[in-house]
């Protein structure tokens, strides 16, 4: 009996100790909470890092947009978003504002492989495809719905895969838009009657080349990167373009008649490498294609958000804006679309329309 009432004195002891224990634990635990640092509790703890995903890649992507261009914010917005959800794995290197060279060399240095990725106007890509002409030519499409509409259906698919295959460049996406191409001129340009006889600058797109012969001008191939130049020595009297182009490059400080055609909505084509694309896993490929598609849904809003603010920044500049009657000029050009576009594929013509 003796023996047993100092057993349950010693348990009695040993629970009181761990109790003790147990409670200072308790202590200095809530001493700890963020309510006693002066922290508050309600604070939302950071979100767990990305772990990476596959093996390190670096990507190296070129374009002619300007620094401040709605196309180059997109392209810095894909390489963030890239980078963010590989987890640091892939990262890309942006070549902006021409410099590893005009449309034409950064196409040819991705089918090279020298250059991993780009985003060439649609025209351009036609000298290795002659179909993807039908992206470029003016008065083609009626808006630039028709023309997405056209791009991101049947149509543009089976140009991608023909690029593919004549290439070995892969289209990641064609939904970035490049904006309503403008006329302006050194001279004084303001209606069809105008354009007779002037030289103009022209990408090396050869549906801009017979479109702009149609309308009376005298077209000259220059390099986008030579075009300020060009028009500085007097070499060409005006050139085309976007207007977010024409204002970032500048092109307004010589040039001070912009006529409104409205001859082309545009697209570019986000071009990779096909060897580098097999290069990357499976899921390095889906967020390089999800991000693309984002950036240029980006890219899109930017560009018409700006819009309206380029035009009214070059009026500001003395630039003086002309809105001529565009039936002329339709009547000039419609008529024989489908003859031009009978020479880049059977049937381009009417699949376009379809679209509408």
């Amino acid at each position: 009996m003796k023996k047993m009432s100092i057993l349950l004195c010693m348990l009695t002891v040993s629970f009181m100790i761990l109790s003790g224990c147990g409670k200072k634990e308790a202590e200095n635990n809530v001493q700890e909470t963020p309510a006693e640092t002066g922290e508050s509790s309600e604070k939302e703890d950071p979100a767990p890092q990305t772990e990476a995903v596959g093996d390190p890649v670096e990507l190296s992507i070129a374009h002619i947009g300007a620094l401040e261009s709605p196309s180059n914010l997109a392209v810095e917005k894909f390489a963030e978003l890239v980078k963010e959800r590989s987890g640091g794995a892939i990262t890309v290197t942006n070549y902006p504002a021409s410099q590893l060279g005009a449309d034409r060399e950064i196409l040819e240095g991705i089918v090279g492989g020298t250059i991993d990725m780009g985003l060439p106007g649609a025209g351009i890509t036609a000298i290795y495809l002659p179909e993807y002409n039908i992206f470029d030519t003016p008065y083609i499409f009626e808006s630039e719905e028709h023309l997405m509409n056209a791009a991101q259906g049947e149509l543009g698919q089976e140009l991608a895969d023909k690029f593919l295959e004549t290439t070995g460049v892969r289209v990641i996406t064609q939904n970035w838009k490049r904006g309503t191409r403008q006329s302006i001129f050194a001279k004084e340009v303001k209606d069809l009657e105008d354009f007779a006889g002037v030289k103009i600058r022209l990408p090396e797109v050869e549906a801009y080349l017979k479109a702009f012969e149609l309308l009376g001008t005298k077209p000259t191939i220059v390099p986008f990167n030579e075009t300020y130049s060009a028009l500085q020595q007097g070499v060409v009297d005006g050139m085309e373009c976007p207007l977010d182009w024409i204002y970032d490059n500048k092109f307004y400080e010589i040039c001070k008649h912009l006529v409104m055609t409205n001859h082309d909505y545009s697209i570019m084509t986000v071009l990779m490498n096909e060897n580098k694309w097999n290069s990357l896993s499976p899921e390095q490929q889906e967020i390089i294609q999800a991000a693309a598609v984002e950036a240029g849904e980006y890219e899109n809003q930017l560009l018409a958000d700006k819009e309206s603010e380029y035009l009214e920044k070059m009026k500001e500049a003395g630039v003086t804006v002309y809105e001529p009657d565009l039936e002329p000029f339709l009547e000039k050009v419609r008529p024989v679309l489908p003859q031009i576009t009978a020479a880049w594929g059977e049937g381009l013509y009417d699949k376009v329309q379809s679209y509408k």
